[in-house]
């Protein structure tokens, strides 16, 4: 909506600015109130606690107690075991990941290394064959003066 605003002719912007602001407020207001209406109804169901027959609150250790209850123990456990069991299969498989890691940066150095000796190699190879090259031209050059006469005029 903001962009589509920008579009509009600037005689008539400021006033679907001032809508844009005061739907916005609103929406904020109402996910306030969505959330605090779900934080309460949470809490109350948690908290509550339903009387059995006899008219007395029924405890979770009281093997009595209204099998919703029990139930809502249960459920929350198994989930509680869940979320701990894929935790756990995350945690290892961070572990598993940061080993492969350590070893892919270990054999990058290795390589790196293996790099940088034979690039030393090729350039002590390099500075060789120019001074193989250097001497050879010189005594080429010696040689060609020596055949090289020069002719009487």
């Amino acid at each position: 909506m903001e962009i589509e605003i920008q579009s509009i002719p600037i005689a008539i912007r400021s006033q679907y600015h001032t809508r844009l602001r005061a739907a916005k407020a609103d929406l904020q207001k109402y996910k306030k109130l969505l959330a605090d209406s779900r934080s309460q109804f949470v809490r109350a169901d948690l908290l509550s606690s339903k009387a059995n027959p006899n008219g007395a609150y029924a405890s979770s250790d009281d093997p009595y107690a209204s099998s919703g209850d029990r139930a809502r123990l249960l459920a929350g456990t198994t989930v509680l075991e869940q979320g701990t069991k894929r935790l756990q299969q995350s945690q290892q498989l961070a572990l598993e990941t940061e080993m492969q890691g350590a070893e892919i940066l270990t054999n990058l150095v290795s390589q790196r290394e293996q790099i940088e000796n034979s690039r030393d190699t090729v350039c002590t190879a390099v500075v060789s064959l120019i001074s193989v090259l250097e001497m050879f031209c010189i005594s080429y050059d010696a040689r060609i003066s020596l055949l090289t006469v020069p002719r009487a005029r």
